[in-house]
């Protein structure tokens, strides 16, 4: 891909993940490529349909939080650095209405350009997440699947009129193991 096209492409994953974030789904592909300063057939040719452009603007965001949970996972902080990157999933994934709203639609798979990042990411949570739990900075009773569940209420927390993050605060307290 050429220099232009490359810029192009980019700008356009940034201004449709801050659109559909902000304004939901319902941006259209003309209005998307209005704000990214392109015209209708810069996007069409990079992006044949709406879905393919939700898609991958969802894609590099989660493969930005892919990246990140890969570093974090290394750390030699694990307690620190998993609520770092649970901290961070929590206010992306909440101010991300587009990608709550694009994978809670029933009967609607994600699309396989997202299926990998995805994939990573839970990878290097789940390795970070038994790091930390075997240092004891989470309960051991807590699983994998409790976390998963956690974390969607969070985005709930986060965002409620009476939430914010003193409310993601003590769902981390829940968290930690007190000895």
């Amino acid at each position: 891909m050429r220099a232009d096209a490359a810029a192009n492409r980019a700008r356009i994953l940034a201004v449709a993940a801050s659109a559909f974030s902000a304004d939901g789904l319902d941006v259209s592909l003309d209005e998307v490529a209005r704000r990214a300063g392109v015209g209708p057939g810069t996007i069409y040719r990079h992006f044949p349909t709406k879905t393919a452009l939700v898609d991958a603007a969802i894609a590099d965001g989660v493969s930005a939080l892919a990246r990140t949970a890969t570093e974090l996972a290394a750390s030699a902080r694990p307690v620190e650095a998993f609520y770092t990157l649970v901290s961070e999933l929590i206010t992306r994934g909440a101010q991300s209405h587009a990608l709550a709203e694009r994978l809670g639609r029933s009967g609607i798979d994600i699309g396989p350009v997202i299926a990998k990042p995805l994939r990573q990411l839970r990878a290097a949570l789940a390795r970070l997440f038994h790091r930390a739990q075997r240092v004891g900075g989470i309960r051991r009773e807590v699983t994998i699947r409790d976390l998963d569940a956690l974390l969607a209420g969070a985005h709930t927390l986060h965002t409620h009129a009476k939430g914010g993050p003193h409310l993601v605060a003590l769902l981390f307290e829940s968290l930690r193991l007190h000895t």
